[in-house]
């Protein structure tokens, strides 16, 4: 990320001088995937690269994210973000007993539609959310989750499925 682009990212695009709206185009100018009606309140910030980071369509995204997107961070449409949550592709290995933050190690970070993640949760590199799932507050999800289920804990288990039936209010028009 070149200098001026870092500035927008990491300075200007996280005030909360801005819109929601005003923010998504900055981040969009810095190289961000960030589809229609997604709403990102202030506070984002980034470790290395925005231009891995793409977000679906009607996402709404909390205050002071935080994404290590050091490898492709990539959130379906319909993801809400709970405020503080933390999104940590990169790890490192364990090194000798001098020094045991060994090399850096990154690896994606993907989840699919419609998924709830609350305040304060983190998720590590590798994971794949399933589409439809609660994670809890607070969480630390260190594996892959199933869809429509909901996880809590730490590190992240399964506590129980969640309802697939469609939102008919949704689908039919409210009543």
């Amino acid at each position: 990320m070149g200098g001026f682009t870092r500035v927008i990212a990491t300075v200007v695009a996280p005030s909360a001088l801005w819109s929601p709206r005003v923010r998504v185009r900055l981040l969009r100018f810095c190289g961000a995937s960030i589809g229609t009606g997604t709403r990102i309140r202030p506070g984002i910030r980034f470790i290395e690269r925005v231009d891995l980071l793409s977000i679906g369509d009607g996402c709404f995204i909390n205050v002071e994210l935080l994404v290590g997107s050091n490898s492709p961070v990539v959130l379906g449409d319909r993801v809400s973000l709970g405020p503080r949550v933390q999104l940590v592709p990169t790890t490192h290995e364990i090194g000798p007993a001098s020094a045991r933050a060994g090399a850096a190690v990154s690896a994606p970070i993907t989840i699919g539609d419609g998924v709830w993640i609350g305040a304060g949760a983190i998720v590590l590199g590798g994971v794949s959310i399933g589409s439809g799932c609660i994670i809890a507050a607070g969480s630390v999800v260190t594996a892959d989750c199933e869809p429509d289920s909901l996880y809590g804990g730490t590190p992240a288990r399964r506590i129980r499925a969640l309802d697939t039936a469609p939102d008919v209010s949704r689908t039919q028009g409210a009543r």
